[in-house]
């Protein structure tokens, strides 16, 4: 069974500065308490799945990779993510705080201005393992992305 895949609504690319030196893909509030996988970022293929070859004619821009932590194995509440922590706290945040991922896409979000002032956004998740205890098909969960530049 494949996990479920996500497709963003289209994104304008007019805000960007086409004069960047870098672009990242950034997703935030990534959830890593279920299963690990790898996660393949494709521009303007919302066809692609995990079949797809990673290649710059596919629409690939890069991957990141989420070690799932498995699932709660302890008591009840023992996995809820209470908040951020107070400021000037020095101690870590909790465990399952989500995460942010960067996918550096300089190559192609510059492909994809080349074809037009929107994109899309397609995320295909491989899940490399898990347990009994977490839902392999839903495996991508996250807030938003964005697409930044840097000069």
């Amino acid at each position: 069974m494949a996990a479920k895949k996500y497709v963003s609504p289209t994104i304008s690319l007019d805000p960007l500065d086409p004069d960047f030196h870098r672009a990242d893909i950034e997703f935030h509030g990534v959830d890593h308490s279920g299963a690990s996988f790898e996660a393949a970022v494709f521009l303007n293929n919302p066809g692609a799945d995990e079949t797809t070859a990673k290649e710059p004619e596919q629409g690939y821009a890069g991957s990141f990779h989420i070690f799932g932590h498995g699932g709660c194995l302890g008591d009840a509440g023992h996995c809820d993510v209470t908040g951020p922590p107070r400021p000037y706290d020095p101690r870590p945040a909790h465990p399952l705080t989500p995460a942010k991922k960067v996918v550096i896409a300089t190559d192609a979000v510059r492909r994809a201005l080349g074809e037009g002032p929107d994109v899309t956004v397609a995320v295909v998740p491989k899940v490399t393992s898990g347990t009994g205890r977490v839902d392999l098909e839903d495996v991508l969960k996250f807030e938003r992305l964005a697409i930044v530049t840097y000069r």
